[in-house]
């Protein structure tokens, strides 16, 4: 699915900021980041799976309905944790991204990840703060802050690393599968809204 898939090469472009970062401070990039104790545990399971992948499908289904009988459609999905996480994990276990950990955090307002990397010899760990927007029926990610390890970074990095994510988030296109214009992100405890209206309805 694209829209996860989306997620995980935004996760793979940290990787590769990280693996560069390391020449400026290896020892300090292998640390756990301070905000590791900050992101909370998440309940996985094989039917959060399945219940993403349904509500995916019936997204699809509505919008293709939408789009057949020339009829605006409010569309709303919510993505929660738990889901997010189970379907994460099980990508991992496929081998979809070099990484041992990955976790995701919806807090009100804005969400926050945390990564084990597991590179050969470079177990290096990231984590980031950051919020959607909309731009263009489109989701813009804002990062507010990049984490490697416990290597101090000039705040320039996040402006760098946001740019890069957003070009491969529209590379990769993760709205395109879903069909309609995005119109509003809501981010709160433990869950991620989605709003907008079938193209029909521009």
């Amino acid at each position: 699915m694209k829209i996860l898939q989306g997620f995980l090469i935004f996760m793979g472009a940290l990787a590769v900021l990280a693996v560069i970062a390391l020449t400026f401070g290896y020892v300090l990039a292998l640390l756990t980041p301070d905000t590791r104790a900050s992101v909370r545990p998440v309940p996985l399971s094989s039917e959060a799976v399945d219940s993403l992948n349904k509500k995916l499908a019936d997204v699809k289904k509505e919008t293709t309905a939408a789009e057949e009988s020339k009829t605006a459609k409010e569309i709303q999905l919510v993505i929660t944790e738990e889901e997010i996480n189970s379907t994460i994990v099980m990508s991992l276990a496929e081998g979809t991204m070099p990484a041992k950990e990955m976790l995701v955090n919806f807090n009100d307002g804005y969400l926050m990840t945390y990564t084990s990397w597991n590179f050969p010899g470079l177990p290096v760990k990231t984590g980031i703060i950051g919020t959607l927007d909309v731009e263009k029926g489109k989701p813009k990610f804002v990062i507010h802050n990049f984490y490697l390890g416990k290597l101090p970074l000039p705040n320039s990095i996040d402006g760098a690393v946001q740019d890069w994510i957003n070009i491969l988030f529209k590379l990769n296109a993760p709205m395109e599968e879903l069909n309609f214009d995005l119109k509003e992100i809501t981010i709160s405890e433990g869950q991620l809204k989605l709003s907008g209206m079938t193209k029909t309805g521009k």
